[in-house]
């Protein structure tokens, strides 16, 4: 399953500062979220176990309600036009997730990633805690 919106989500107000052009699975950790951009739309992937790279993701083509989903790395071709898989995120890849459904398994596929934002749960904690 390919999932693409063919709608603008708009453009992203947040506190978080943007992660850059790359985050890995070693920058995750449990209780954060990504926001991922993409050229049509954005996803929110909040993290349950960093370990097994999963989550709860929402967004795009899925909607609102967040579902139970894996982050299995990026897909981007390579100057030499062969597609690599990439441990993590990148910008200019495409984020490649899979989802439980019932007794079968949805592979989710995103538009090219246009921006990356890492939102650390101990950076929402102290900015809440200062309220």
């Amino acid at each position: 399953m390919h999932c693409e919106a063919s709608f603008d989500s708009g453009p992203l107000h947040s506190h978080w500062r943007d992660s850059g052009s790359a985050i890995t699975f070693d920058d995750i950790e449990v209780n954060d979220k990504v926001l991922i951009r993409t050229t049509n739309s954005e996803y929110r992937f909040s993290v349950i176990d960093p370990l097994n790279h999963k989550g709860m993701l929402s967004g795009g083509n899925l909607g609102e309600e967040p579902r139970e989903a894996f982050l299995i790395d990026s897909l981007a071709k390579g100057e030499d036009g062969v597609q690599r898989n990439i441990h993590g995120l990148k910008t200019g890849a495409r984020a490649l997730f899979y989802l439980s459904s019932g007794q079968n398994i949805e592979r989710v596929t995103t538009s090219k990633i246009s921006g990356l934002t890492l939102v650390k749960a101990a950076d929402r904690t102290s900015f809440f805690s200062q309220s």
